[in-house]
């Protein structure tokens, strides 16, 4: 596959435009960025290079980005749609509340973290939200990387 200025590899982007790893040295001023396959804290590092730019993410397994599409409006450039929400709104309810009560202090706190289990885990022990979802949702209402990982692994536990 080729776009219209001839690049055809993810090689030959790097050495256009550079590369940026949360561990790397080298920062980089703001402008376009191609985030590929991102976990929490390298999305983060993307948002921060991004900011005022283009964005492009190509999402991985490990770390699926549908719900932070979903909540930020992103295009899906394949097909030029808005990426949709597979959540039911009672779940992105209980989301917003967890990201209410416990997302500034990134589920820091004893009852930060029961507020979240208390509202989250019955979703995910019957199939209707991931600890992946949750995480990619409420890094895009805000929550730090930090925040989001911790609620990622909070739910993992169950």
């Amino acid at each position: 596959m080729q776009n219209a200025v001839g690049i055809t590899s993810l090689q030959e982007i790097a050495r256009k435009g550079g590369q940026a790893t949360p561990q790397g040295k080298q920062r980089f001023d703001r402008g376009p960025v191609l985030a590929y396959l991102p976990d929490e804290r390298s999305l983060k590092l993307a948002l921060d290079l991004a900011r005022g730019h283009s964005l492009a993410v190509v999402e991985t397994v490990r770390f699926p980005l549908a719900e932070w599409a979903a909540s930020v409006g992103a295009i899906n450039l394949l097909d030029g749609s808005q990426s949709p929400s597979s959540l039911t709104d009672d779940v992105l309810v209980d989301l917003n509340h967890a990201v209410f009560f416990g997302g500034n202090n990134g589920w820091t706190g004893q009852h930060e973290k029961q507020h979240a289990r208390n509202h989250l885990s019955r979703h995910v022990a019957a199939g209707r939200l991931t600890p992946e979802q949750a995480a990619s949702y409420v890094m895009a209402k805000g929550v730090s990387d930090k925040g989001a990982k911790r609620l990622r692994l909070l739910l993992e536990k169950g």
